[in-house]
């Protein structure tokens, strides 16, 4: 199986989209507002977001944020969204999204590299960790709307 990353490219929110209905198939997600979050993440210095294409189509995306970290001391790469289609998991399609995206927080002048995953995804977790990732602290988050 050959597939390529690259920048995402606005025509590939559809795809895009998709996807991010396997990551959270219990949320009712709204079309119109993760189109909005894509077009803002698409057009700012500080959102890098990645497609695996296979012949074509968008198979896995991954989305990492700049952030200024005072625990750091320097800048952060957060991975904020990570998702291989179904049927394309366990072939490297998410290994080489990361890979790519830690090469760019090295360029960008990141010390680390971080991510949140839900409880229940314990064989990502197993994956990250394989990838050199470490438990490190626990999320909080309170919902304001």
């Amino acid at each position: 199986m050959e597939f390529i990353c690259r920048a995402s490219i606005r025509d590939d929110f559809d795809s895009i989209y998709e996807l991010l209905k396997q990551l959270w198939p219990d949320k009712g997600l709204s079309k119109h507002a993760l189109s909005t979050v894509y077009s803002r993440s698409i057009d700012s210095n500080h959102d890098f977001l990645l497609s695996a294409v296979l012949n074509g189509e968008v198979i896995g995306f991954g989305c990492m944020v700049i952030k200024n970290s005072f625990w750091q001391e320097s800048f952060v790469g957060y991975l904020t969204t990570l998702i291989v289609h179904e049927e394309h998991r366990n072939l490297g399609v998410g290994k080489q999204l990361i890979e790519k995206l830690e090469n760019i927080a090295k360029e960008k002048g990141c010390k680390r590299i971080e991510l949140d995953s839900g409880f229940h995804r314990e064989r990502a977790h197993q994956v990250y960790e394989h990838l050199g990732f470490h438990k490190r602290a626990f999320l909080f988050s309170k919902e304001l709307v």
